[in-house]
């Protein structure tokens, strides 16, 4: 009698990270070897959708596998789930996450158009609990409005990282964190919000209430009233904050930070339309780099723009004085090593076989970088109108 082949568990998990899920399966009947190594990999991430999607992911589906199968719900580390509407696709999912142990991501959207949490008061609980399992580490809330506050908080003190679309709103009770050990949120991202003064509020009340006393990265887009700049709001959080991304909805003439002496890398994301020229006072903050944030590492710098049939000229600013010729000597930014200058059309339309556009704007930007020309630190890079921030959350 042939003796049971042996073979060590790293490579195993070496060859079933190799295999697609056709063959996951296959190898998952074939050999008692495989069973729990191909299921795991198979069920790491998991999609729930609705009925109506003509998808086989659904809520029902998920529910009848796991119910038959529990073992199964340990195995899913990535949740990905659209936000149920109707009764018969609310339960099932209800269902699915009272199984669920394991998750290590989750994710709840919708199908590109806002909706809100009302009606959802069933789910809470159910969610509520996803988010206490001590294997979660990243939640993003992505297009629902109406997010209960109460579960905000919770998320805020529970998660590594933790995304929301739109900024909330503030109810005017509220309960700061019971522990006084900082709570683990390190990464915050604040996908939208209606106005600048809100989201401020927001961000303020949450580093007041002491949620934001670990925090290392915040992303946060200002609202339509951009003119009120909140400043205030970022030097509550500088004594923590390393990485800084802030969104622009439109061109912006009165950009402002404050001395983030900690911070290593900043992302700055102006949309300018079909206009040609960059906020007027953005030379300045860029020259005052140095005294900002003396430790700074990478800055990227974005233009969100629409294309012209007939592509007119950017208006001439000249060089920032910081990233002058003289830039390298003078060691201003000493540990600065990656400058990166984005294109994002929020249209694709390209100019035949040339792109003027994206060659324009990169004269443009040599133009005012004219000290990093030749070097490795300064990089181009472009977009197109698919790029979604979602897609690139951790």
């Amino acid at each position: 009698m042939a003796k049971p082949l042996w073979l060590p568990q790293e490579l195993i998990d070496t060859i079933v990270c190799e295999l697609d899920t056709p063959c996951l399966i296959a190898f998952s009947r074939a050999a008692k070897t495989f069973v729990v190594p191909c299921q795991r990999r198979i069920f790491h991430t998991m999609i729930l959708l609705s009925k109506e999607s003509g998808s086989s992911n659904t809520y029902q589906h998920a529910w009848d596998l796991l119910s038959s199968a529990p073992h199964l719900a340990a195995y899913v580390r990535d949740l990905n789930a659209v936000w149920p509407i109707v009764l018969t696709d609310k339960r099932p999912f209800e269902s699915v996450l009272r199984l669920l142990t394991n998750v290590r991501r989750f994710t709840i959207s919708t199908n590109g158009q806002y909706t809100h949490w009302n009606g959802g008061e069933n789910l809470t609980p159910a969610i509520l609990a996803v988010i206490s399992l001590p294997s979660l580490d990243r939640l993003h809330l992505l297009r629902i409005f109406g997010v209960p506050f109460s579960l905000i908080c919770h998320a805020a003190s529970s998660v590594r990282v933790l995304s929301l679309d739109p900024c909330p709103g503030i109810p005017a009770a509220r309960s700061p964190p019971a522990s006084t050990v900082p709570p683990p949120l390190e990464h915050l991202n604040v996908l939208s919000s209606r106005s600048t003064r809100h989201i401020s509020q927001f961000v303020l009340m949450l580093s007041a209430d002491g949620y934001l006393r670990n925090i290392r990265h915040l992303a946060i887009t200002l609202g339509g009233d951009a003119y009120q700049e909140p400043e205030y709001v970022l030097a509550s959080v500088s004594t923590t904050l390393r990485h800084l991304e802030i969104n622009y909805p439109a061109r912006h003439d009165n950009v402002r930070i404050p001395h983030l002496n900690l911070l290593q890398n900043l992302e700055l994301s102006f949309y300018v339309g079909t206009s040609r020229a960059l906020p007027q006072n953005l030379h300045l903050i860029v020259s005052n780099l140095p005294e900002l944030t003396p430790i700074l590492e990478s800055f990227t710098f974005t233009i969100r723009m629409i294309p012209q049939m007939e592509e007119t000229p950017w208006v001439p600013e000249g060089t920032w004085p910081v990233f002058d010729v003289g830039f390298i000597e003078r060691g201003a930014l000493p540990r600065l090593r990656n400058v990166t200058c984005c294109l994002h059309r929020i249209i694709d339309y390209f100019h035949g076989a040339t792109d003027i556009s994206y060659d324009r704007f990169i004269a443009t930007m040599s133009d005012k970088l004219p000290g990093l020309i030749g070097t490795s630190m300064l990089k181009f890079t472009q977009r197109n109108s698919s790029y979604r921030v979602e897609d690139t959350l951790p």
